[in-house]
């Protein structure tokens, strides 16, 4: 399986010098200002997302947004592949949602956590035997607390092969940040393991089915590839398609933004959650800092959206999840993802406000619409 998770890149200048100012938090504005700004925002989208996308050579996206802790307004835009006999992207339209696999991984990693299967704080070779090359006797203090919040000490990913390849450390388990793609295909391994099946079975049965997600898939299959965006280089070029036919937590997720606004939504609305799925504790645990990510800085966002001001600006991770604290108190938590097989995609969402959004695009240039959307409008 050939990997494709890479992150980066600048913003280019979508949704710039609009005539409202909308960093102010609905707490602060009374309904008929909300509806005005909500208003103002479609628009904005309907009037200028078209023009920015054939700007920069991006054939097509899906937004999906969430207010008051449900999906609400969504727009699918352009075409699945850029050639003559394209198909129109719709909300059935399938992308790869590259880096935001893992929150989807950490939350079935925690119903296990929550059944008792095996403890956050529990080294993973108290249950799964694989040993890392060279022998390295810090492996034993690796927990799941650690490698789903990147401060295990693996690299983002092993040189050579990627089952055989040398896995060395670069820092003891614990005391550091480093992303690790890695560290999250070991924990899928050691979760297939435990439970005796591939990930793809756990996810369909503990969360696809129960969510609702009937467009996701950790791997191809004949619905997806029915339904699926190709993707594009940054100068608009059709690029291979891949084939996930073995499943990898870090990146291989297959999904529509309707079904990922889903899981989002299971996460703003703790006490409407059926059995099976994760309890509120362990959603507040999800959702709490774990680790300093020393190498980030907080998303350039507006206003009161804004990250907190004043040294050390930190950004934290979760046990999944990226956090940035607000200059309002509350907390914007998302994350990003990039396949270099020509995807980008964003979500985020706010607990506090039940606000959120879920951006996919089939163009490495994608970032170049979602971050500026963040800048100008901080918490959507």
């Amino acid at each position: 399986m050939k990997r494709r998770h890479c992150l980066g890149g600048a913003a280019g200048a979508l949704l710039a010098g609009s005539r409202l100012s909308w960093a102010q938090s609905d707490a602060a504005l009374s309904a008929l200002q909300v509806a005005q700004r909500l208003e103002q925002r479609q628009r904005e989208l309907n009037e200028q997302l078209p023009d920015s996308m054939r700007r920069l050579g991006v054939p097509g996206l899906s937004l999906q947004l969430l207010r008051h802790g449900e999906p609400s307004q969504a727009w699918h835009l352009g075409w699945r592949e850029r050639s003559e006999d394209g198909a129109p992207v719709d909300a059935s339209t399938v992308f790869e949602c590259a880096s935001m696999s893992k929150p989807v991984f950490a939350f079935l990693l925690l119903q296990q956590v929550q059944r008792g299967r095996l403890g956050l704080d529990q080294p993973i070779l108290d249950f799964y035997p694989e040993r890392f090359s060279p022998a390295q006797p810090a492996q034993a203090r690796i927990t799941a607390r650690q490698l789903l919040s990147h401060s295990s000490g693996l690299p983002n990913w092993r040189e050579g092969d990627e089952s055989t390849g040398p896995l060395p450390l670069s820092f003891a388990p614990g005391e550091g940040f480093q992303y690790s793609g890695e560290g999250y295909f070991y924990l899928q391994r050691a979760l297939e393991h435990l439970l005796g099946e591939p990930l793809q079975t756990t996810a369909e049965r503990e969360l696809f089915q129960p969510l609702g997600m009937s467009q996701s898939s950790f791997v191809l299959n004949p619905a997806i590839e029915a339904q699926r965006a190709r993707g594009h280089a940054e100068d608009g070029r059709a690029l291979p398609w891949s084939r996930y036919e073995r499943a990898n937590a870090a990146y291989t997720l297959y999904t529509t933004a309707g079904d990922y606004s889903r899981f989002l939504a299971h996460l703003l609305r703790p006490r409407q959650s059926g059995p099976g799925l994760l309890s509120a504790e362990l959603r507040a645990e999800m959702l709490a800092a774990q680790a300093v990510a020393t190498d980030r800085q907080p998303l350039d966002r507006a206003g009161q959206a804004q990250a907190v001001k004043g040294p050390p600006v930190k950004v934290h991770w979760g046990l999944g999840w990226i956090l940035n604290h607000m200059a309002d108190g509350s907390r914007v938590i998302y994350h990003t993802g990039t396949n270099s097989s020509g995807f980008r995609a964003f979500c985020q969402f706010n607990p506090s406000q039940g606000s959120g959004l879920v951006f996919l695009s089939n163009s490495l240039a994608g970032h170049q619409l979602w971050q500026p959307m963040i800048k100008r409008w901080g918490d959507l």
